[in-house]
């Protein structure tokens, strides 16, 4: 059987005030398309199909034709809630919409219960595990402990031992088992846009599991996923290979600037080579929406005309890094890129080495000095020669204002 291994849609999100509506219609016809292209068998959908609780009208309702068309192509569906998602509202009437072909895993128990299909002489034990949060869920599972290495062994543990179960061994062939899981996973790379569940993920670094540490244990190790033919890991935004058979899909789409370098698409798994795992899963490049770019340095340099014809359609951040603030900084870089998201100014204060603003002030000599001193302050940038007379004039009015008082 062929699978696709997609995950972290986070359909209603925008782009930091950006609409993503289109995009994301965009990339459920993507996920179509590649259903039919590649006689997709099996569609998994591993959490965060939502990007909160109550998404909306359009979400909801281009989703279910993004799961009727898939259904039309021929292909099943297994998808499981995420940290994003309302389980209950995900999983509202999951049990007759599997007769349809879409199996939505939204509850506890529904962790260790599979979704079995047969075709091609193939028998597939699907276990999408959806997002369990260990402070609801450890006593439950009758742990002393409440986080999530220790929720996933315990899960994991039900799984081999009803797999175990379900196993003929006078059958011929054996089943394989395919996991789903919405966790941080060691190894795994995080980026800005995934919120946190637990683990102290820092952008563009590597997650790690510390057994003597709250926020390690928030990162499920790898050795808890050994044993199964496939691994479809969510909530990590990078497409990306912890082990050639454990594996994060990434979002189809950029939800933040820190992914400016992420490949994004899906895998392709192809179940009947998965005796060598490497072979087996091919990855699937999408370009979806605009280009996310972050540029750094002079207003010179961010204004050159091939640079800004170049970036024009893109989602743009821009840090400048001028000794002094330009005038009309933000203005001007958003005539040139329409779609600047983010701007910061970070020049001045790294390459001036000076005393802070009360130092300053302290030192300051006329009232002149603590006008001019406040303005550099708070623009990073020096006055020019007609402010400073403006300022000059403004404070001889002033004096002339108070010597009529007094007189």
């Amino acid at each position: 059987m062929k699978l696709l291994h997609t995950s972290d849609w986070h359909l209603g999100r925008g782009f930091h005030g950006a609409d993503l509506r289109e995009t994301q219609l965009e990339m459920m016809r993507t996920v179509c398309s590649a259903v039919t292209e590649h006689q997709v068998d099996l569609v998994l959908v591993s959490g965060d199909v939502f990007d909160r609780a109550l998404p909306p009208e359009w979400a909801v309702r281009e989703l279910g034709a993004c799961l009727r068309e898939i259904r039309e192509a021929g292909a099943l569906v297994v998808m499981t809630s995420g940290n994003h998602d309302s389980a209950v509202r995900l999983g509202f009437n999951r049990e007759l919409v599997a007769h349809s072909g879409v199996h939505i895993r939204s509850g506890l128990e529904d962790a260790w219960t599979p979704v079995e299909i047969m075709a091609n002489d193939e028998r597939l034990l699907v276990y999408g595990v959806p997002y369990l949060e260990p402070q609801v869920y450890a006593k439950e599972l009758g742990l002393d402990r409440a986080h999530h290495s220790a929720v996933m062994a315990e899960v994991v543990s039900r799984i081999h031992a009803d797999a175990a179960a379900r196993t003929d061994h006078h059958d011929d062939v054996s089943p394989r088992v395919i996991v789903m899981a919405h966790v941080f996973a060691d190894r795994g790379q995080a980026s800005e846009s995934e919120r946190s569940i637990g683990a102290p993920a820092v952008p563009e670094h590597t997650l790690e599991h510390h057994q003597d540490s709250a926020g390690g244990l928030a990162v499920v190790p790898l050795e808890v996923f050994a044993g199964f033919d496939y691994v479809a890991l969510g909530h990590l935004h990078g497409r990306q290979r912890l082990s050639d058979r454990v594996r994060y899909s990434g979002s189809p789409i950029r939800y933040s600037f820190s992914e400016e370098q992420q490949h994004k698409g899906a895998w392709l798994v192809d179940t009947a080579a998965l005796h060598d795992a490497a072979d087996a899963v091919t990855a699937l490049d999408w370009r979806l929406g605009r280009d996310v770019v972050r540029l750094q340095g002079s207003m010179e340099e961010m204004l050159a005309p091939e640079r800004v014809q170049r970036l024009q359609e893109a989602f743009v951040q821009v840090t400048l890094t001028d000794d002094e603030r330009p005038a009309r900084a933000y203005h001007r870089l958003c005539q040139a890129y329409p779609h600047l998201m983010q701007y910061r100014f970070a020049g001045a204060g790294l390459t001036r080495a000076e005393n802070s603003f009360s130092q300053q002030m302290h030192k300051a000599q006329s009232d002149l000095e603590v006008v001019t001193g406040f303005l550099e302050h708070v623009r990073d940038r020096a006055v020019t020669q007609e402010e400073l007379a403006e300022v000059a004039s403004a404070l001889d009015a002033v004096r002339a204002a108070e010597a009529g008082e007094q007189a």
